[in-house]
């Protein structure tokens, strides 16, 4: 741990940041790094060792850092560097840190040395699943347990944490073998088969317990990259949350959770169960259909492209043919001016070089504008498909979702029903509670008063429920929505797309065989000059 009392500590600023870059400059560019700066954003390394910083800042600018080395100065916290996304290796060893904190995003980190700080606590790693070399010697490590944290870094192979309190343990090294698996060295030594397998027996209850674990977390974890290739699978169709929907039409109606008491359990589950079985039935079929054209519509993506990339390469084979035949005329020709002393000759064989010339750019002006037609026809047969494609998806939908307006409405007319016999079942029970109140359950001076109201006020009880009808009818609409809209924005988009990029393809093929052609004549118009 460093102290510094005669030197004042030190702001990572512009003039420290120039200055450590000239410093680390390759003598071929020192001095034009010292004239003319260097881009931070092409510094790949930088070191700020021995500078008495105190605080970590600016380093915003260096995007493209994989290397940074600030060891020995009095930093006392990890920060401001957790957009250096590409970093790959960091030195903070020799400084007065107490806090593993700040290293959230470096998923490319490989190497952290920390050696020589005041951590108590490994912690907060999480992010850094590419480690490879961990140091976290001289610390202050107090608690053996903690070091199975690390457990979970599949690929840590060099481990130090020598000089902490742990490391007087009776069954230290072992406890590390047993608990870390694929290490390679410890506290700078290397790690033997037969010290793993003695680690092992050793520890074989913790290992088993270990193991288990594991595959719970492995099996969450699974589970979870399921569920967001899901989501993001269902996002991409245009019907996401698509699954939650029926649940969402109770849970997030308010209308409904006012007279849900209202409703004895026994039938309303039945007729919820009973609606949400023929929900299900069309929710199915919707989304395979859905999903299976969405397949077709990239399908039919994927083919357009390789035709245009098909199409492309047969008409540059046949222009980079006629280039190539025109170089060899124009050499040919050429040489023979050089070496011809008659005036007329050369006359004439400038002009079948200019002959030459303006035939290949004929030629290849021709093959662009056949290559512009062949692509009108293969966006138009393409645009035809996709479009096709789309409008089955937006037709089954508003088919599908008729149908579950359909179901609501009957599901609305139940419902209706329960909820006003349920109404008066409570009225009676209230006046036949003195003859026997547990036959005829609770009565109606027991209910809530919130709810007491509601069933006082018929009026307001059909409001609420015509209400909840109309949420639900919302939701299925806005479900609708998202997928029409959906389908008919990305029908634009990509139709737009394949529209300008071939605008673009065209303009830079246009500049191209210019710029070419150029060259050409101006290798002529300068093998003219001087052959008079």
């Amino acid at each position: 741990m460093n102290t510094y009392s005669t030197i004042e500590p030190t702001v990572i600023d512009e003039d420290l940041l120039r200055k450590a870059v000239n410093e680390q400059a390759s003598p071929e560019i020192a001095d034009t790094a010292r004239r003319e700066g260097i881009d931070p954003s092409d510094v790949t390394t930088l070191r700020l060792d021995y500078k008495n910083i105190l605080k970590i800042d600016n380093l915003w600018m260096f995007e493209n850092l994989t290397k940074l080395q600030i060891d020995n100065n009095i930093i006392e916290r990890i920060e401001n560097i957790s957009f250096l996304k590409n970093l790959q290796w960091l030195d903070l060893s020799f400084n007065n840190i107490s806090k593993i904190e700040g290293l959230e995003g470096l998923t490319k980190l490989t190497d952290l040395t920390l050696y020589n700080n005041r951590i108590s606590r490994i912690e907060n790693l999480d992010d850094l699943v590419k480690l490879n070399v961990l140091s976290l010697g001289n610390n202050g490590l107090t608690v053996l347990e903690n070091v199975n944290y690390l457990a979970k870094f599949e690929n840590l192979r060099v481990l130090n944490l020598s000089g902490n309190t742990i490391c007087r343990s009776q069954n230290y090294r072992h406890y590390i073998l047993a608990h870390i698996r694929g290490l390679r060295y410890l506290d700078y030594r290397l790690v033997d088969d037969d010290s793993v397998a003695a680690a092992k027996q050793q520890y074989i209850d913790d290992i088993i317990a270990q193991e288990e674990e594991d595959k719970i977390v492995a099996a969450r974890k699974e589970q979870e990259k399921k569920r967001s290739e899901q989501e993001e699978l269902y996002e991409s169709a245009h019907i996401p949350s698509i699954d939650s929907l029926f649940n969402s039409l109770f849970t997030e109606d308010p209308d409904f959770q006012r007279f849900a008491p209202i409703i004895t359990p026994e039938p309303f589950t039945d007729l919820r169960e009973e609606y949400q079985a023929k929900f299900d039935v069309v929710i199915n079929e919707l989304k395979h259909f859905v999903l299976k054209r969405s397949t077709e519509k990239q399908e039919e993506m994927e083919m357009f492209r390789k035709c245009l990339i098909e199409t492309k390469e047969k008409t540059d084979a046949e222009s980079w043919g006629k280039c190539k035949k025109f170089s060899g005329i124009k050499k040919r020709l050429l040489l023979q001016i050089q070496q011809s002393n008659n005036p007329g000759e050369i006359h004439n064989l400038f002009r079948n070089l200019r002959e030459e010339s303006n035939a290949l750019s004929d030629g290849l002006l021709s093959h662009e504008m056949t290559l512009v037609e062949q692509f009108e026809d293969v966006l138009k047969e393409f645009e035809r498909n996709y479009t096709e494609l789309s409008s089955s998806i937006t037709e089954t939908g508003a088919s599908s979702f008729a149908r579950l307006r359909e179901l609501e409405n009957e599901f609305h007319e139940r419902l209706s029903e329960a909820v006003l016999a349920a109404v008066d079942r409570f009225i009676k029970g209230d006046v036949a509670r003195d003859i026997d109140k547990d036959k005829e359950g609770m009565g109606f001076a027991d209910v809530e008063d919130e709810l007491r109201d509601i069933m006082n006020d018929k009026d307001a009880l059909v409001n609420a429920i015509n209400s909840s009808h109309d949420f639900r009818l919302g939701k299925c609409d806005h479900q609708e929505d998202l997928l029409v809209t959906g389908v008919a924005k990305e029908l634009e988009r990509v139709i737009q797309t394949a529209h300008e990029q071939e605008i673009v393809r065209n303009r830079d093929r246009v500049c191209e065989i210019i710029a070419f052609l150029d060259k050409c004549n101006a290798e002529i118009e300068i093998a003219e000059e001087n052959a008079y």
